[in-house]
């Protein structure tokens, strides 16, 4: 839309075989209705210019100051000025849920999905930057070296890892407490049981009796190798789940009615927490 007759679009692509690295620049106002790109993450960087980014009911602008993390499984639209320029990474969906799945050491009962919006001053924006211009200036200045296809799948490999090790995204808590080098496995197998029966657990006991191990076992091994309770992992994972449904709530429930959908039942001690959190 709104196209001048003398605008040049300008694109350039490098693969990197689970990765790509897209710049773009149409040179004149475009509107881009991506719907669900339902095998890939997007990463995208505003290298000049601004825009605007509606993922979901988010809307945004687009700009140098942030990155922007969409998910496969989230409708995108984008709005590019005639000045905007991006530079988008392409992550294969499977390559990175493959990884995560490594990491915590069971199956995905949620689709991973990333926050949205993420400054470029944080730890993962300055890292993501740097990553993506050292790139860039490789492809640029010896071409020949990522012409090699191991090292294109190491950079791929990077830029999986820095992505699910330093943006936040709705795992962030499980690869930090669920790290299968330390978790003895009932205290693994309790966690899976919690993200999959929130609404249902009302104690400890249930937890345990579904595991086969005694409370003080379950008590002591969350203690040991989480540093937390198991009742204080729950209400953390409650809170989680209450926090997604909330992002992805179309008006049509009420927040209490959310809230008992996780197992929510003392609703002012909870809206305590979540405030907190």
């Amino acid at each position: 839309k709104g196209r001048a007759p003398d605008a040049l679009a300008s694109l350039s692509a490098l693969s990197l075989g689970d990765c790509a690295i897209v710049s773009l620049k149409y040179g004149f106002d475009v509107d881009i209705d991506a719907g669900n790109i339902a095998d890939y993450f997007m990463t995208k960087m505003t290298v000049a210019g601004s825009g605007r980014i509606t993922s979901a009911e988010r809307v945004a602008t687009t700009r140098p100051e942030s990155i922007f993390i969409t998910s496969p499984h989230t409708e995108t639209r984008f709005r590019m000025s005639s000045s905007c320029r991006h530079l988008t990474t392409r992550v294969c969906r499977q390559a990175v849920e493959d990884r995560l799945i490594q990491k915590i050491g069971r199956r995905l009962h949620t689709p991973l999905e990333f926050e949205l919006e993420i400054g470029s001053d944080t730890e993962f924006g300055r890292a993501w930057w740097q990553l993506m211009g050292h790139i860039c200036e490789l492809s640029a200045a010896a071409p020949g070296v990522l012409a090699n296809d191991e090292m294109r799948a190491q950079y791929s490999r990077t830029i999986i890892e820095l992505l699910l090790q330093s943006a936040l995204h709705n795992y962030s808590e499980v690869m930090c407490l669920a790290d299968p080098r330390v978790s003895p496995r009932h205290v693994r197998r309790a966690q899976e049981y919690i993200e999959v029966h929130l609404a249902e657990i009302r104690s400890v006991v249930d937890i345990a009796a579904a595991i086969g191990v005694s409370p003080r076992t379950l008590q002591n091994g969350f203690k040991q190798t989480l540093n937390v309770s198991p009742l204080e992992y729950l209400r953390h994972a409650r809170i989680q789940a209450l926090h997604r449904a909330l992002l992805a709530a179309d008006g049509s429930q009420s927040v209490t009615s959310l809230m008992t959908s996780v197992g929510i039942m003392s609703f002012g001690r909870y809206a305590e927490y979540y405030r907190k959190q």
